[in-house]
């Protein structure tokens, strides 16, 4: 988890951006700390600066050598807390959604479908995949982005074929109360993401040798904590608009 920021080319004033660039991507998707990349960058700079070598003659290819430069990097354990406080959140989500539209569309019921209980499935399932093989699919979004497009196409049109394809009613269930645990799985699951030890991770700037990174959390971290509850007020809005336009 980090920044995306790319200040860290004032690093490597005299080494190709596109060098540095692929050298420290290949970095990130390997898990390595910020400290350590600014470390590997200021190496390749006083190395090239002195010797007036290009990094591609003195170090090879950018992604070979990160791969070099990250051997011993032993990755952080599986953070359960931070993986816990999304499935919560994402419960959450759709949860205070069907429970709200319920609420102000269906008469206070919500009719829960076979084809809902697909979607939540499905939905789960691709959460708790990107989240213990995260790398890798970073990995596969930098380098095939337009196949990866193609792969969340198909899953978000399957994900809404199952509502259309198995419309047959297992439950009928107070919108007031799928709302209420909606809303309150939205806030476990913002507790336990805000007291994981992944939320000190989310901002991993690149600093140089005797650098510090600032301290505290920046609104990149408060917004990537609160995200599900954010995402769950826009797809209301949205979702009321078009009732409205309709």
């Amino acid at each position: 988890m980090n920044s995306t920021s790319n200040d860290y080319l004032r690093l490597t004033r005299s080494v190709d951006p596109a060098w540095v660039e692929d050298f420290v991507l290949e970095l990130r998707l390997l898990d390595v700390p910020g400290t350590h990349i600014g470390d590997a960058l200021a190496l390749v700079e006083s190395h090239v600066a002195e010797s007036g070598e290009s990094a591609q003659d003195a170090f090879g290819d950018a992604r070979e050598y990160a791969k070099e430069s990250a051997r011993g990097q032993v990755p952080d354990a599986l953070d359960f807390s931070w993986i816990l406080g999304s499935v919560f959140g994402l419960i959450g989500m759709l949860l205070t959604i069907f429970g709200v539209q319920a609420w102000c569309f269906d008469s206070g019921v919500f009719e829960l479908s076979v084809g809902t209980l697909v979607l939540i499935v499905m939905v789960l399932v691709a959460v708790t995949f990107l989240h213990f093989r995260s790398t890798q699919v970073i990995r596969f979004v930098v380098r095939r982005t337009w196949v990866a497009i193609a792969i969340f196409t198909m899953w978000s049109v399957a994900m809404l074929g199952a509502l259309l394809l198995f419309p047959a009613i297992v439950a009928q269930i107070p919108a007031a109360i799928v709302t209420v645990l909606g809303v309150a799985s939205l806030a476990l699951g913002s507790v336990l993401e805000w007291r994981s030890k992944s939320a000190g991770q989310l901002e991993d700037p690149i600093v140089g040798p005797g650098e510090k990174p600032q301290a505290g959390m920046t609104w990149f971290s408060r917004v990537t904590i609160l995200l599900f509850p954010i995402l769950t007020v826009v797809m209301l809005a949205f979702g009321m608009l078009l009732n409205a336009i309709a």
